[in-house]
């Protein structure tokens, strides 16, 4: 009996080690996922932070300090993802409305009026137009489409659309500016 009740107390040892080591696991796996997600909520703010000024600016800060805060106390990787899939959201969603404002067009151009949703133009008269139609056909094959960048090169737009959900993915689209057409477009970087 004595041997049957030592076999026991080894598989309960064991079964305790291996217990213990999976709790370290998840715990190393849970780290490494808020560090991950912290990251990528302040790598998104920090693009969407090139566009703002004063207030804007200090609420977004703001928030990011409370996302990474959230991030922090959360006790599973569900919660990291769900907290960083919210603020990543929010300020996709924030960008979009904003970005476009943050263009400006030459010196002696006009700003262009604010546009609700992407409009098909005949042409691009003016960088909003061309970040309209880059938009507008990003978003065909990707649920994002932020545009980041916009610069004339002669009679065509070149327009920097980050299409990334989670990740960077910047992808340059070229627009006639005389008839609005797509010229091409390709993947420019990756994060």
């Amino acid at each position: 009996m004595s041997n049957g009740t030592e076999e026991t107390g080894d598989i309960r040892k064991r079964l305790e080690e291996i217990e213990k080591a999976i709790a370290e696991l998840r715990a190393g796996d849970l780290a490494i996922m808020k560090t991950m997600a912290a990251g990528l909520c302040e790598a998104h703010c920090n693009i969407f932070t090139l566009f703002q000024k004063g207030a804007d600016a200090e609420l977004w800060a703001k928030k990011l300090a409370e996302a990474k805060q959230t991030i922090q106390g959360s006790e599973t990787i569900e919660d990291v993802i769900k907290t960083r899939d919210n603020f990543i959201k929010d300020v996709t969603e924030h960008a979009r409305v904003e970005a476009p404002k943050a263009v400006t067009e030459p010196a002696q151009a006009e700003p262009a009026e604010e546009i609700a949703e992407p409009v098909k133009a005949e042409k691009a008269d003016n960088a909003d137009d061309a970040m309209d139609i880059a938009c507008t056909f990003m978003k065909k094959d990707n649920s994002v489409a932020l545009p980041l960048k916009v610069e004339r090169r002669d009679d065509i737009w070149v327009v920097d659309v980050d299409v990334g959900a989670v990740r960077m993915e910047i992808v340059r689209v070229k627009v006639d500016a005389k008839t609005g057409e797509i010229l091409g477009h390709k993947t420019v970087e990756k994060k």
